[in-house]
């Protein structure tokens, strides 16, 4: 934990068994603190880990793949929980970890151009985040369009009502990278990779626009009201999000990512990625019903793992020894 900081503006510590809330209680909510979008992570360091964190973070890993395992069609209190509640906590929890991975993608660009990361580690480590983040796009668009116009976008609206993503501050950073644009270091082998993640994001993201919001008219676009300061409308945009800006370190910010990914595979597999479709929604865009984006969901586990384990810098065999040695830890998938 960084010293210069209130241990309460931190929850990092990591979960240790599947009897774990995020939260701490179903459908719970936490504050996500991050260092300003382009600043460095704080005094504890940024790269590969200590031993004692490898196991740490091995355990942490395999528990994303063991509530995989252990879902149920209830919830963790062995009840349905109310869908506004379920669906309050994917749009919020969801956001959060898509700040997360843009952060590690911008870092890891920054990385590959100031030379002190190969392209190639670079292009790798890319492909996981952007997964993941397309895997939150599927996640906090699970809600059937009613409960996002009668729950979610007044929610918004309330905030500000010209609400809008691009307000986003991580976002930044990596808007042309996820818009297609070229990457600002020369290519290799692993480039075509980033640009079929880049590409599946991109049809995600249209399908889940189209399904949420089918006439395209969004708060901003609603909204007449233009001019406002971009600082402002970062702070808006990040206390909707429960999201503080502080010097925390890296160590902080994966255990952040850790607790919200775990969180997530507990939800899904207990509820499904789509738990309630609504049968008044009609069928869903073209862009939803691609094989690639079936593939998406049906891999959705693994797709948070695999983020898990590129964020702690370390290759899936090290993680899964790791985790096997743990004795919290005796299942296997």
């Amino acid at each position: 934990m960084n010293n210069n900081l209130d241990a309460t503006l931190v929850l990092a510590d990591l979960p240790t068994d599947l009897a774990w809330k995020f939260g701490g209680f179903t459908n719970g909510l936490e504050p996500l603190t991050l260092p300003h979008p382009r600043s460095p992570d704080g005094a504890d360091g940024y790269g590969r880990p200590g031993a004692t964190d490898v196991d740490a973070y091995g355990s942490v890993c395999r528990l994303i793949q063991l509530a995989g395992a252990a879902g149920s069609p209830l919830g963790p209190d062995g009840h349905r929980q109310p869908e506004s509640e379920l669906y309050w906590f994917r749009w919020i929890t969801g956001h959060q970890v898509s700040f997360i991975s843009w952060r590690l993608m911008a870092q890891l660009i920054a990385d590959a151009v100031s030379g002190r990361l190969t392209v190639e580690a670079a292009l790798a480590g890319l492909c996981p985040c952007i997964r993941v983040y397309t895997a939150m796009l599927l996640y906090t668009g699970s809600c059937p369009p009613g409960t996002y116009h009668e729950v979610i976008r007044p929610s918004m609206r309330l905030r500000h009502p010209s609400f809008s993503g691009s307000w986003a501050p991580d976002y930044w950073p990596v808007r042309s990278l996820l818009r297609g644009g070229r990457l600002p270091f020369a290519l290799s082998a692993g480039s075509g990779d980033v640009r079929r993640a880049v590409a599946l994001h991109q049809l995600v993201h249209d399908g889940i626009a189209a399904k949420l919001v089918p006439d395209g008219r969004s708060l901003l676009r609603q909204s007449g009201v233009r001019g406002l300061d971009l600082k402002l409308l970062h702070v808006i945009y990040d206390n909707y999000f429960l999201t503080l800006r502080a010097p925390v370190s890296r160590h902080e910010v994966i255990a952040q990512l850790l607790r919200r990914l775990v969180a997530i595979a507990q939800d899904v597999a207990a509820n499904g990625l789509h738990p309630a479709p609504d049968e008044n929604s009609g069928e869903l865009p073209e862009e939803l019903q691609t094989s690639e984006v079936a593939s998406c969901e049906e891999n959705f586990i693994d797709i948070l793992f695999e983020a898990a384990n590129c964020a702690t810098c370390l290759p899936a065999g090290e993680l899964l020894a790791s985790a096997a040695g743990n004795g919290a830890l005796r299942h296997s998938r």
